[in-house]
């Protein structure tokens, strides 16, 4: 089931980048990755890692509308069978459909939320891994990525209607008119990007009944067999991460994993873990990444990491990394810390399944 596996983010950059005369080792400089591991569909990057891959990039082209132009240069194929199930799809709201329902095969940057009002169809762009200065990079990506996609799927053009971010207007905003070709807010309180509504109703140019439910079965088999092999740890890693601000207790966590709470503390054991670990490594990766990138105050951190008290998270903080909040800000690189998805990537994958 490999050659149908979508092609993972950061090997689409590193291909693209390579078309560029750039490579790997310089393009995952800094970022704790190494090329030969991302063939692992259980390699899951950190958005440390991704920010700053994506920060190599800019600085090795020098080309400010990199994700534009990234994104214009995706492909249906980069996405494996969950591409083949999007062009045989019958509707563009159909393909939506299905790229909602197996999203774990697409690594994303950030959240988004889907409205439809007034006959618009708002994507509200939630920006909760706190991306900072590559935030902008991630808006431009994804508008650019999702006009080439429903153009090549409809074989017509995809306007945008509008484009609200909530960074500041670039000196230069050329490519934003040249690609997007809208009415652009800049400043905003909120990113939204708007869609005529009514597109959702064009059909898919390829539209095939019948290799549609193959592919669409097939997307499902992957994302269970991605469930399969991949260690406990990581899958509880990988949800706290996506989930930032929502930390819940270990009876919780196994609700939401449909296994009792003895079973999810005996399987952690199995890999040398334990739940409040796991807790303490994401904090630890998230605490760093809100400091050195956001303006955010220790408070709003500590509000955002669940504690309840900023005095606890400064205690916290300072067993974790032998620093203080102040001293880490300050230091502006990675304090002595380990990605959480880094150490759950060693786990040994689990051999059960329940």
């Amino acid at each position: 089931m490999t050659g149908l596996r979508p092609k993972s983010r950061i090997a689409f950059y590193l291909e693209r980048m390579q078309a560029r005369e750039f490579d790997a080792e310089r393009v995952l400089h800094g970022s704790g990755l190494r090329a030969e591991r991302l063939g692992d569909p259980h390699c899951r990057p950190h958005p440390l890692q991704y920010r700053r891959i994506i920060l190599n990039m800019l600085e090795l082209t020098g080309d400010p509308y990199l994700g534009i132009d990234l994104g214009h240069e995706f492909r249906l194929s980069d996405l494996g069978i969950l591409g083949y199930a999007l062009m045989s799809s019958p509707t563009l709201a159909a393909s939506r459909e299905i790229w909602d329902r197996y999203d774990e095969l697409n690594e994303r940057l950030f959240t988004s939320r889907n409205t439809i009002a007034e006959g618009r169809w708002f994507s509200e762009i939630l920006d909760v891994h706190r991306l900072g200065d590559v935030f902008r990079f991630a808006v431009e990506e994804f508008v650019s990525q999702t006009i080439e996609l429903a153009s090549s799927m409809t074989n017509r053009p995809f306007p945008i209607v509008e484009l609200h971010v909530t960074y500041p207007q670039p000196a230069d905003i050329s490519g934003y008119v040249r690609r997007f070709a809208c009415p652009l807010h800049f400043a905003q309180p909120r990113t939204l990007v708007v869609f005529d509504v009514n597109r959702l109703q064009d059909p898919i140019s390829l539209a095939n009944e019948d290799v549609f439910k193959l592919c669409a079965r097939n997307c499902e088999l992957l994302v269970a067999k991605n469930r399969e092999g991949a260690a406990l740890s990581e899958e509880i890693c990988t949800y706290l991460v996506n989930n930032p601000g929502n930390f819940p207790n270990l009876e919780e966590m196994a609700a939401h994993l449909k296994m009792g709470a003895r079973t999810l503390r005996r399987r952690l054991v199995e890999e040398n873990t334990s739940y409040q670990q796991l807790l303490d490594r994401t904090r630890q990766d998230l605490a760093q990444q809100y400091l050195q990138h956001t303006t955010l105050t220790p408070k709003e951190i500590g509000y955002l990491l669940g504690y309840s008290s900023v005095s606890n998270f400064r205690r916290a903080f300072k067993s974790w990394t032998g620093k203080t909040l102040s001293d880490a800000r300050d230091d502006g690189g990675p304090v002595a810390a380990e990605p959480a998805a880094e150490a759950a990537a060693r786990a040994p994958a689990r051999t059960e399944v329940t």
